[in-house]
């Protein structure tokens, strides 16, 4: 079966890197992968022609049936009897940025405590392990939404933006100028971040950083003591204010807004206790946004 994931992973893709980030394997393992399958098949499978690779006559024969395969597998495998949360033990996987489970899992956990008292939720790190077949489902920003995938938008969160309480040099509002100026506390990223994108778009200029937190979750924290600003989503700050003396900054300009997805495989729309568990998230989700109590003082944006 695991030869099967990986032979799918490698024909979808035809790129070994790419292909090992959604097996999660090293390049040198989905290698080896490669050659024991074109060793059972007697046939190179992925072949490079000029700059890219393309798949043989036979591989694109193979394409459809084991797709077909694989969906009936996953089909078999999320089969299961009626669903009862208030006696069920079972465990479900969710793969979610670090801010998604600060903020809408642990609510949900929560929620979940008093209707499902032995049912587990597990954290699977970043979008690219969904694929792997214990994860059940994936939270995820609208635009790196996964193609082939069902999926429902949860109610979005907009930006915010915060310091230290004890800032002097911010008062309740900020100019334009003076934001941009002004040293930031970011959240460390490899790429360009949807903020940043955002304001390069819209002034042509990024906040400067003045320091960079581990994660995004982190970023309330790193504003104790200092006079940085933030911009995170106004549930994380909301959260964050109850235990951190921190508070909302009014900026001259709409900050953009945070839309995340909850996404599932198709072959798993049956199954009675992954439609209940959906129903929990939408419904905490709804719940917690249209809310409009706050632990720090809210700001009209």
């Amino acid at each position: 079966m695991n030869l099967l994931v990986a032979l799918d992973a490698i024909l979808t893709h035809q790129n070994i890197t790419r292909a090992s980030e959604r097996l999660c394997l090293s390049q040198s393992a989905t290698s080896g992968i490669l050659s024991r399958l074109r060793e059972h098949f007697e046939d190179e499978l992925v072949v490079r022609t000029g700059r890219r690779m393309t798949l043989t006559p036979l591989a694109e024969e193979l394409v459809v049936p084991l797709r077909a395969i694989l969906s009936d597998t996953e089909r078999l495998l999320s089969m299961r009897s009626a669903f009862d949360p208030a006696t069920s033990d079972r465990q479900f996987t969710i793969a979610c940025s670090d801010y998604v489970w600060a903020t809408l899992i642990l609510d949900i956990i929560s929620a979940l405590r008093k209707n499902a008292p032995s049912v587990n939720i597990y954290y699977r790190g970043p979008s690219t392990r969904f694929y792997k077949t214990d994860i059940d489902m994936l939270i995820v920003p609208d635009r790196f939404m996964l193609e082939g995938c069902h999926f429902e938008p949860l109610p979005p969160s907009p930006y915010v933006c915060i310091v230290w309480d004890g800032n002097e040099q911010i008062g309740a509002s900020i100019s334009l100028e003076d934001f941009l100026e002004a040293r930031h506390a970011q959240a460390f990223s490899e790429r360009t971040t949807f903020i940043e994108s955002w304001f390069l778009k819209q002034f042509g200029r990024a906040p400067r950083a003045g320091i960079t937190a581990p994660s995004f979750t982190l970023l309330p924290d790193a504003l104790v003591g200092t006079e940085f600003l933030a911009l995170v989503p106004k549930d994380l700050a909301a959260r964050a204010g109850a235990y951190l003396p921190i508070r909302t900054v009014a900026v001259p300009f709409e900050l953009p807004v945070m839309t995340d997805v909850l996404q599932w495989r198709p072959s798993h729309d049956r199954d009675p206790g992954l439609q209940w568990l959906r129903e929990q998230i939408v419904s905490v989700a709804s719940q917690r946004f249209q809310s409009k109590s706050s632990s720090i003082g809210a700001v009209d944006i």
